[in-house]
């Protein structure tokens, strides 16, 4: 999920910091996880699973080094231009000591400036590390920044078209979810009827144009979302022991789709920069340690949920896991659960559409209180429907979606910026860690993408 970017960040607190980042990968698509397994197989789920989170744990961390880079860019040229006034050379002198010569200009009059270099040599290191972290904050430098500074406005376009694909395919799998878990208990509803009753007041939800006003409905998705998944969990671990069927441990024909929902259920590389971000600067630096500790963990969870869902229902694991669950009749806990999530993403649903009016809206040059931003909110609302009644499978689109954008956005982009933004200064090893991260996400695109259009189940 894109989430904008924005101000120096306050956060301090380390369980905060793990929070926001545990929160940030845990979405709807671990519910297609068990049906994943069952596609590639037990051992072959874990393998994959680990391969994936090492080399987007990666990728992410290349991203922000990308940053940084631009960053200090940026820092030098303002250094240069902040006042065009001061001229600054290094001259010789007795002893051979360097000074610097400061020329200066004082209402009209001009006057020289000595200073010894190796007195003051540490204060302007302190000075320009300060700079340096300011700028970090006063500058907002997004994926497609990045993207721009390595190849110019294709590579923003390119990252910007990504972003939006995935952010739209993200919202149609979330309806596609809330409608299969209302037709269950609803019969003489199907599913897509039941479009016609959730399009509009989710378009009414996207007229918000406050993101913060939404942070209540947030809480309680996320909330919603933890205790949908426990429950899950147990409801898993209480059936596994009536599991018959041995499982499958390798599965080749399954493994594109493996591949690309393991790819859906990690691609953060639009959020990285924000979660980053979102960290007080000076202790900045120790972000990494917690998002490779976090990442590592949200990997333990990804591979448990999926292996639990998948030994508990054997061959009929279903692409959604919740519509394993008992549908008993009256109120309890399988009912509960179902609602809870379908209160959950239909909640989110304005949060990840939020990110694409708002570049589309800066695209185009249009206000976001104008008749044309409200009727742009009606077209991609309309649009998710129009994409639901189309490819209605949960796993397909899952797997669709990761093919054709979440490798472009957390393999390939960061491999080929970081190669040309740094294309001075890499090491062999490094090189080749962006050469595979390319290769990987290509090959990855393609056998996923052919497998999600003509191999859909």
């Amino acid at each position: 999920m894109a989430g904008p970017g924005g101000g120096g960040g306050t956060t301090r607190n380390p369980i905060k910091i793990v929070a926001n980042i545990f929160i940030s990968f845990i979405g709807a698509g671990v519910l297609g996880l068990p049906y994943a397994f069952k596609r590639a197989g037990l051992m072959e789920g874990i393998i994959v699973m680990c391969f994936v989170s090492y080399f987007s744990i990666k990728a992410m961390l290349l991203i922000i080094d990308c940053k940084y880079k631009v960053l200090n860019v940026v820092f030098h040229y303002e250094e240069l231009t902040s006042d065009f006034k001061d001229e600054v050379s290094d001259v010789k002198i007795c002893g051979g000591k360097s000074r610097t010569k400061t020329t200066k200009t004082v209402n009209g009059s001009h006057y020289v400036e000595l200073k010894n270099s190796d007195v003051d040599s540490d204060d302007n290191h302190n000075k320009k590390a300060a700079t340096q972290a300011k700028l970090s904050d006063s500058h907002d430098i997004n994926y497609s920044d990045i993207g721009f500074a390595a190849f110019g406005l294709t590579g923003r376009t390119v990252i910007d078209t990504a972003l939006l694909t995935s952010q739209i395919g993200f919202c149609c799998a979330y309806l596609i979810f809330i409608s299969e878990n209302l037709s269950t208990y609803v019969h003489t509803v199907q599913k897509n009827q039941w479009l016609v009753f959730l399009l509009p007041p989710l378009f009414f939800l996207t007229l918000i144009k406050d993101l913060g006003r939404l942070a209540v409905f947030s809480l309680c998705a996320q909330i919603s979302n933890l205790f949908a998944f426990t429950v899950v969990y147990w409801f898993d671990f209480q059936h596994i022991h009536l599991a018959t069927v041995h499982p499958k441990e390798f599965s080749i024909e399954g493994f594109p789709y493996y591949f690309c929902i393991a790819i859906y259920c990690f691609e953060g590389a639009g959020m990285i920069l924000t979660l980053e971000q979102s960290v007080a600067a000076d202790i900045r630096d120790t972000f990494r340690d917690f998002f490779v500790t976090t990442i590592m963990g949200v990997t333990s969870l990804y591979i448990t949920f999926g292996a639990a869902g998948y030994l508990s229902y054997g061959p009929e694991t279903k692409d959604i896991i919740t519509l394993n669950l008992p549908s008993n009749e009256g109120l309890d806990f399988p009912v509960v659960i179902k609602g809870c999530l379908c209160f959950s993403l239909f909640f989110t649903y304005p949060i990840m559409l939020f990110p694409v009016t708002n570049i589309l809206e800066k695209k185009l040059s249009i206000t976001t209180s104008s008749l044309y931003s409200t009727f742009l909110r009606l077209c991609l609302v309309s649009l998710t429907g129009v994409i639901v009644i189309q490819v209605p499978n949960f796993g397909q689109l899952m797997a669709l979606v990761g093919a054709s954008c979440c490798t472009l956005l957390a393999f390939i982009m960061p491999g080929l910026c970081h190669l040309v933004l740094f294309r001075h200064e890499l090491e062999p090893c490094a090189k080749l860690l962006d050469f595979t991260l390319v290769g990987v996400g290509i090959v990855g695109a393609i056998i996923g993408t052919v497998d999600a259009v003509f191999n859909s189940s």
